[in-house]
């Protein structure tokens, strides 16, 4: 079971390409949720942490035809799989995808619009100290949307309630204003996404 859990925080290898079309699919109604809070515009520079396949990145360049997107996803098995969804949107510039952690979120050359993170900041090492990281690479009034399904064994309804309260803390203690957060009916348990603005 220890293996099955870390090919959803990392996947690797086949069983890994596997766990990347499982939370591709289970997060397409989830991504397009979080997306809309953002009101991404034309032209706005995106950060996504843990793209996955590159499913919630297609979405936002079909909404959006002047999008610039940078992506960080640790897993090798993701980033070729998010290659090959997006790549006519990388040969014309708009998508930059980086094999890494979230802590290792490299200074950009251009300043973040939007912020998207969908059911992995649980994963960070450091997540205040990475968000405030992320806040200064952000323009003012940019805006970041946290979003989580807990899958964990004994979640309920009542721990996405939860979850929501400590996102909303984490945006806080790393200086975003602004915060709320929202729950959508989901199965098996309720997701929560918190938003914040720099």
């Amino acid at each position: 079971m220890e293996k099955l859990f870390s090919q959803f925080k990392q996947p690797q290898g086949k069983i890994g390409m596997f766990a990347g079309w499982f939370m591709s699919k289970e997060n397409k109604a989830i991504n397009k949720w979080t997306i809309d809070f953002l009101d991404i515009q034309d032209d706005d520079h995106v950060l996504e942490i843990g793209f996955g396949s590159g499913k919630a990145m297609k979405y936002m360049l079909e909404q959006r035809e002047q999008l610039f997107i940078t992506g960080l996803d640790p897993s090798e098995v993701m980033v070729y799989q998010a290659l090959r969804r997006l790549n006519k949107h990388l040969i014309n510039g708009q998508v930059c995808l980086m094999e890494a952690q979230a802590d290792e979120l490299p200074k950009l050359s251009q300043k973040i619009d939007k912020v998207l993170v969908i059911n992995n900041i649980t994963f960070w090492r450091n997540p205040v100290n990475m968000l405030m990281e992320i806040r200064k690479q952000m323009r003012y009034n940019g805006k970041i949307a946290l979003t989580i399904q807990p899958h964990e064994k004994g979640a309920t309804d009542e721990t996405s309630e939860l979850i929501g309260g400590q996102l909303t803390a984490l945006l806080a203690h790393a200086g975003f204003t602004t915060i709320e957060f929202f729950i959508k009916p989901t199965t098996p348990n309720n997701t929560v996404c918190a938003l914040g603005t720099k």
